[in-house]
C-alpha cells in the first residue's frame, strides 16, 4: 500500500507491493510496479509506465508517453500521440496465461485520449472509469 509522488525531472520510481498509488509531475519519468491493483499517474511529457501486476489502473496525461500494463484485468489511458501496450489472460487447465500482447497509438479516433482500455478478444475495449 505504498503512495508515492514525485514533481521533478526524470524521476525513475519502482514499487513492488500491492495497492500502490504512483504519481509524478515531471517530465521523463520512469515509473514501474509488480504489485497487483497499482493506480499509477503520470502528467509529465516522455512518461515511461510499466505495471506488471494485476488490476492496474494506469494513466498518463503528459505527451509523446509510453503505457504498457501486462497484469490480467488491467487499464490504461493516455494522450493522443502517445503508446499503449495491453496483454490479455485466460485460465487454462488452471494456469494463468497471456493470450495476446498488442500496442496501438492513441490517434484520437479508433483509440480515444484519456479514454481507459483493456485488451478483450485481442482488441482494444473502451472501459468505465
Amino acid at each position: 500500500s505504498a503512495q508515492i509522488g514525485s514533481s521533478g525531472y526524470y524521476a525513475k520510481i519502482g514499487s513492488s507491493g500491492y495497492y500502490a498509488k504512483i504519481g509524478s509531475t515531471g517530465d521523463y519519468a520512469q515509473i514501474g510496479s509488480s504489485g497487483y491493483s497499482a493506480q499509477i499517474g503520470s502528467s509529465g511529457y516522455y512518461a515511461k509506465i510499466g505495471s506488471s501486476g494485476d488490476y492496474a489502473q494506469i494513466g498518463s496525461t503528459g505527451k509523446h508517453s509510453i503505457v504498457m500494463v501486462a497484469g490480467n484485468n488491467s487499464v490504461a489511458k493516455a494522450k493522443t500521440g502517445s503508446w499503449i501496450t495491453l496483454a490479455e489472460w485466460d485460465c487454462i487447465d488452471g494456469d494463468w496465461i497471456p493470450i495476446c500482447v498488442k500496442t496501438e497509438q492513441v490517434d484520437g479516433e479508433r483509440i480515444k485520449a484519456d479514454t481507459f482500455y483493456k485488451l478483450v478478444n485481442g482488441e482494444f475495449k473502451e472501459v468505465e472509469e
